[in-house]
């Protein structure tokens, strides 16, 4: 089975998370928190500040690893690791999903989103008190 390592970033900002709609491949119009796959040369933490670059066009202030899951689709093993993410800058449009929602951990399952991405909304809600707001910047 082929094994690919996948980021994802759960981009927050006032206190709210950003999720996505993907508008190609086998999981169009399913929400996911954005990202893709890790290069060959690259860190987890720098595919994602690149992922986040292409895909809603905005530059990384501060990311923390939040959790790791492992799904199974189609003949694939994908090790996923989720960080999340502050920026100053608002995705202003969309470039690789058709849609942008901003939401909380409790109204997630609201929308269409992938069951094998329970485990890391268990985590930022279990971690929402602390991560909401970006920590300040020491002096």
């Amino acid at each position: 089975m082929k094994k690919i390592d996948v980021v994802c970033g759960i981009l927050i900002q006032n206190e709210k998370c950003l999720i996505a709609k993907r508008k190609t491949g086998d999981s169009v119009g399913k929400f996911e928190f954005p990202g893709g796959k890790v290069e060959k040369g690259e860190t987890q933490k720098e595919a994602l500040i690149r992922e986040l670059k292409e895909e809603l066009n905005i530059d990384v202030d501060q990311l923390h690893f939040l959790a790791n899951s492992i799904d199974f689709q189609n003949g694939k093993e994908i090790h996923l690791s989720c960080f999340y993410v502050y920026s100053s800058q608002i995705p202003k449009q969309c470039i690789v999903h058709s849609e942008f929602v901003w939401t909380t951990p409790e109204h997630i399952y609201d929308y269409d989103f992938f069951e094998s991405d329970r485990s890391l909304v268990q985590k930022l809600t279990e971690k929402w008190p602390c991560i909401k707001k970006p920590a300040k910047p020491k002096s």
